[in-house]
């Protein structure tokens, strides 16, 4: 006799057999993803810091650039004001002005004669003056070079040469045109 069971049994085939060792593999791996994944946010992190680091340094680099390049034109400008006060200080100690020189000039010329050009040479050998001007008059000619002979500054005037224009057969008034030079005191020589 056979005995047929029809009816749907009661154990049913198991299809994963769950023990222990599978049990720590899975763990192994869940606890290396865990891992993985809290080292990755970690070096993101670090990469992170070091980024703003690297931006804060760059501004401060920029600044200091910025700075240095104030520092070096603070320098450039000491320098040009050192120069400027080493020229005051050489012209301070000259022993007479040119400025000193033209204002005696000044007082030397008789009224109603100007100057076309004046030449001011002075060297450590010597210096002179070259006056060319006009006028209406002789006169007015040998009083300048009267008065350049008895200034404190100049001295030896001697007349180059003076021509008096003439129109219609009268003479042009302011129409006389002269030369003259002179010898610069010592006291101007070596400025």
């Amino acid at each position: 006799m056979l005995n047929i069971n029809l009816l749907p049994s009661s154990q049913r085939p198991t299809v994963v057999i769950f023990d222990r060792t599978l049990a720590i593999g899975l763990t192994l791996i869940a606890v290396e993803l865990l891992a993985i994944l809290g080292f990755s946010i970690y070096e993101n992190r670090v990469i992170s810091d070091l980024n703003n680091q690297y931006a804060d340094i760059s501004q401060r680099v920029i600044v200091e650039q910025q700075a240095v390049k104030e520092v070096d034109d603070l320098r450039d400008q000491a320098a040009q004001l050192q120069q400027k006060a080493e020229l005051l200080e050489r012209i301070k100690e000259s022993p007479l002005q040119l400025a000193e020189i033209l204002t005696d000039l000044r007082y030397q010329d008789p009224r109603g004669l100007w100057f076309i050009q004046l030449t001011i040479n002075h060297s450590t050998a010597g210096g002179s003056v070259s006056i060319q001007g006009k006028t209406s008059t002789y006169r007015d000619v040998a009083d300048m070079m009267l008065n350049l002979d008895s200034s404190r500054l100049f001295g030896n005037a001697t007349l180059n040469s003076a021509t008096q224009q003439v129109d219609k057969g009268q003479a042009k008034p302011g129409g006389i045109g002269f030369t003259m030079s002179g010898q610069l005191s010592p006291a101007v020589v070596g400025q």
